[in-house]
């Protein structure tokens, strides 16, 4: 007999499989990650479709076959629906879901991380700057995972870190032991907030900051889970094409 559990999730990704379904990667607080069959999610105007598509925050039941699970009577908890109005913050909330699928094995329950999820996700549609909510999500998760850096004191010398640290190879670099023109540059103030925020305060920066502690967090994330990340590239275009106007 068929196993049967009801789960609350937030939809990470999807892919098709065949003509009319389809397949779901809902990241949920009490049983992780978890690949799901849709039955039927690609006929037009299905309300399963609609229901689980990338972003929606869902309740619904799972049965657990002996090949595969079967998402089944989906119901919405919330859409975002300011997020999936503004292309930067629609951009930048698909790119956290992809991020985690990602990063996350599948059935590894990780609620703290599911919860930096929802607050990422509720920062970007109640106006958050993007960047920042980004930035404080990434981090947190490094820092959940067991990647965050040692952000006290320069890897190689020990010295407090100052204006002109270098985030380089997984550690914090002070300005004078530093390679040339390698790794993402920090100001002090930067670090500081950086520090705070992973410590599970909230990450309050300026635009210019949250861009680069963003950008240092993919460069970080990619040198220590040796997983690139392809959307950092799109995103500094679409951050370029707005600063031009």
């Amino acid at each position: 007999m068929a196993r049967e559990v009801q789960v609350e999730g937030v939809v990470l990704r999807r892919w098709y499989a065949g003509e009319y379904d389809k397949w779901v990667s809902l990241m949920t607080p009490d049983c992780g990650k978890l690949r799901l069959r849709v039955r039927s999610g690609r006929k037009p105007n299905s309300k399963m479709g609609m229901l689980t598509e990338p972003l929606s925050r869902i309740k619904a039941r799972v049965i657990e076959g002996r090949k595969q699970r079967l998402l089944v009577q989906p119901q919405l908890v919330r859409s975002y629906v300011n997020v999936r109005l503004d292309l930067e913050r629609l951009t930048i909330a698909l790119a956290l879901g992809e991020t985690l699928d990602r990063w996350l094995p599948e059935e590894q329950p990780e609620p703290q991380v599911y919860t930096e999820l929802t607050d990422a996700l509720a920062l970007l549609e109640c106006g958050k700057v993007p960047e920042s909510a980004a930035a404080q999500a990434i981090w947190r998760w490094l820092a959940v995972l067991g990647y965050a850096p040692d952000l006290s004191q320069c890897a190689q010398c020990g010295a407090a870190g100052g204006d002109g640290c270098v985030l380089l190879g997984g550690q914090l670099w002070c300005a004078r032991c530093a390679p040339r023109d390698n790794g993402i540059r920090l100001s002090r103030v930067a670090v500081a907030r950086l520090r705070k925020s992973l410590q599970g305060e909230p990450l309050e920066a300026r635009p210019d900051e949250a861009r680069m502690l963003l950008r240092a967090g993919l460069r970080y994330a990619e040198d220590a889970l040796e997983s690139p990340l392809h959307w950092l590239e799109f995103w500094e275009r679409l951050s370029a094409l707005r600063e031009n106007g």
